[in-house]
Formats: C-alpha cells, sequence, structure tokens
C-alpha cells in the first residue's frame, strides 16, 4: 500500500519542491477549511485526484477540490468511464481513497483548466490527515513525463 513515507521518498527522488500538511482530522474529501497543525492549508487550493477506468486504461483526472466532473464533458473526451471503485484503487493501485498524489500516478493525467488556474496545489499524499502544497509549475514539470490533456470538466 502507498503511504505518506513512500511518496514522500518518491517525491524527493525526483527532486519535487514541496511542504507537507499535516491536519488535525482525517477526511476522504477536499477539506473546506484548514483544519492543519501549521495552518498551513488553503482550502481554495484543494485539488482532488481521481482514478477512472476506460476502454484504454486507467486514467487521472484532477479537479479543484470543490469541483465535480461534467459527466458528457468527460465521456466525450475519453468514451466510456467509471470511476475506480475503493477495491479496485486499493488492490490494483495500491491506494486508499482520498490519498491518491497526482505526482506519484503512472498514467495519462486528465487536469481541468480551473485548476490552472490556481498557483499552489493541496493534494493527496497518502495518508488521510497528510498532504502537500506543491506549486503548479513544479506539479506540471513532474508530470510532463507523463500524457497530460488541460480540458474543462467542471460542471
Amino acid at each position: 500500500m502507498k503511504t505518506f513515507e513512500s511518496i514522500k521518498t518518491n517525491l524527493e527522488t525526483k527532486g519535487v519542491k514541496f511542504e507537507v500538511v499535516t491536519f488535525i482530522d482525517t477526511a476522504v474529501s477536499a477539506r473546506t477549511e484548514d483544519t492543519s497543525l501549521e495552518h498551513n492549508y488553503n482550502p481554495n487550493n484543494s485539488i482532488k485526484t481521481l482514478v477512472i477506468s476506460t476502454n484504454d486504461g486507467y486514467k487521472g483526472i484532477i479537479l479543484k477540490g470543490s469541483d465535480r466532473i461534467d459527466q458528457p464533458k468527460l465521456k466525450a473526451i475519453v468514451g466510456k468511464w467509471r470511476v475506480v471503485d475503493s477495491d479496485t484503487l486499493q488492490k490494483e493501485l495500491a491506494y486508499v481513497p482520498g490519498t491518491i498524489c497526482p505526482l506519484d500516478l503512472d498514467m495519462p493525467i486528465i487536469i481541468d483548466k480551473s485548476a490552472l488556474d490556481l498557483k499552489i496545489w493541496s493534494m493527496g499524499a497518502g495518508a488521510n490527515n497528510k498532504g502537500f502544497n506543491i506549486e503548479v509549475t513544479e506539479v506540471l514539470k513532474h508530470l510532463s513525463e507523463h500524457k497530460i490533456e488541460a480540458v474543462r470538466l467542471e460542471v
């Protein structure tokens, strides 16, 4: 199973610059208020990373934390799709729901353009009480090894 420590080590090995966020609570979705120990979390910077299954395999989807996917728009881009269920996420991808770090995924990534308007992304870090703050330019630099597509997905 992916853990905070394994993902942190992976990011350090890749040379990713990040800030660790430690929360006083656990959550499986983007938080709507700052519950971090060091008050270094801004809910307006939160993103969520979903994994979907398509006829072409898995794809990562990055959205602002408060946004929802416009299902017909996504279908027009990838064809038939479904969000990967909890069992598949854990057994095949080694993630607990709500803890996905997009920089740790090895699959094509689709980014909602509204998420690109942010300067910093607050994202999953392999544990429900941890997160990373990473500048968007830094994220994109390290996602460049994957096929990235930026589209409007929000409702």
